[in-house]
């Protein structure tokens, strides 16, 4: 009788411990899993900035070209705005419409902002906005815009919606 009881104590024991190691791995690779989707998003954001810069690079010194590009952006972004960082007196109405961008834009730290907000301010130089500044929409992690060569600058506007096929 001795012998089933120990032995059924011992099951239980060995039980309780894959049951231990289990949610152990469950919980390591949930940890992994994420820091993985992280960091794979903070890929996505450093590829944004650097294409959209060199984008701007190219076309800024080829005057009166147009350029159509199409950036990737993580999912979770849902549109873009980029400020004009010469219009600091006429801003549009980005003051009444987006007072945070606005504060943000007139610390001079960043010019192109992502919604919802990135964890790295992006500052583009060079750059030129029709009425101070340019929200654009993201579609299925992309957004299309319009650069065009000022010589010293790159305007930047939004491609026309029936112009995007």
């Amino acid at each position: 009788m001795k012998k089933a009881k120990a032995q059924m104590i011992g099951q239980i024991f060995i039980f309780v411990l894959a049951a231990l190691i289990f949610l152990l791995i469950l919980i390591y690779g949930y940890r992994a899993i994420s820091n993985f989707l992280q960091r794979s998003e903070q890929v996505a954001l450093i590829d944004f900035k650097t294409d959209f810069e060199s984008a701007v690079e190219v076309i800024k010194r080829d005057y009166g070209s147009v350029k159509k590009i199409e950036l990737r952006l993580p999912n979770r972004y849902t549109e873009v705005c980029i400020v004009d960082p010469d219009k600091a007196n006429q801003p549009g109405d980005l003051e009444q419409a987006r007072p945070l961008m606005y504060a943000a834009w007139q610390a001079g730290s960043e010019n192109v902002f992502l919604v919802p907000k990135q964890e790295a301010p992006i500052y583009l130089e060079d750059i030129a906005v029709d009425g101070g500044y340019v929200c654009v929409g993201a579609s299925y992690g992309k957004i299309v815009l319009k650069l065009e060569g000022l010589g010293k600058k790159a305007k930047i506007s939004e491609w026309p919606a029936e112009e995007q096929t």
